[in-house]
């Protein structure tokens, strides 16, 4: 979320600096607001968020009289960019780099992220999105899709995940064992089916694969 809230202030900005009749209407609450709205406008839109977010900044350019084109390209470029410039945790890449040689390695994400256009790309084998697929977790086509291009059976697949329902509930659904990092001690909710193991870091990932 750091990640995204800097990329949406960043977005907010370069609005004011070009196109300031947004900005003078909508505050940067008030973008998020719209967004929201505009989200709800067409199923699409909550699978495929890149999408989404081109057609938000076209209608926002055809309501303020602005040339729609190159608000589209350049302000989803912005975005997309910074949306990647991650900052990992600190055990991310010391526990990347002692998985690698034993595990095939990917990601599952309902963003628009793509892990190939971070650092994780020289760890990940395949990462899928849900606009890959038009299904997004904890829908199973998502889960299923990422373990037939895996070339692995659901069972063979240990998922690594923060959320309990997205990610823990939508791979136990397919049969993959599951695990809950639990950085900020968060208590896990009744109605869901435990995951098979819990950590706080990723360091403990390797003491469990021992």
């Amino acid at each position: 979320m750091p990640t995204i809230n800097r990329a949406e202030q960043a977005s907010y900005q370069w609005l004011q600096q070009h196109y300031p009749r947004i900005s003078d209407h909508y505050t940067e609450s008030g973008i998020f607001e719209y967004r929201k709205v505009f989200m709800k406008s067409h199923p699409q839109y909550r699978v495929d968020l890149s999408l989404m977010r081109k057609e938000m900044l076209a209608q926002l350019a055809r309501e303020f009289n602005y040339e729609e084109s190159p608000m589209v390209e350049q302000g989803f470029e912005l975005f997309y960019r910074l949306r990647h410039d991650v900052n990992f945790y600190d055990d991310v890449f010391p526990v990347l780099d002692l998985l690698k040689p034993r595990y095939k390695m990917g990601s599952i994400s309902n963003g628009n992220a793509s892990a190939g256009l971070t650092q994780l790309n020289d760890y990940f084998c395949y990462y899928i999105n849900a606009a890959d697929v038009m299904a997004s977790k904890p829908d199973p086509i998502i889960f299923l899709e990422f373990c037939k291009r895996m070339e692995v059976n659901p069972e063979q697949c240990l998922y690594i995940g923060d959320d309990p329902v997205y990610d823990i509930q939508g791979a136990q659904n397919v049969g993959m064992q599951t695990m809950w990092i639990n950085r900020d001690n968060m208590q896990w909710p009744q109605s869901i089916a435990q995951a098979d193991a819990e950590i706080t870091n990723l360091y403990h990932l390797i003491e469990l694969l021992e």
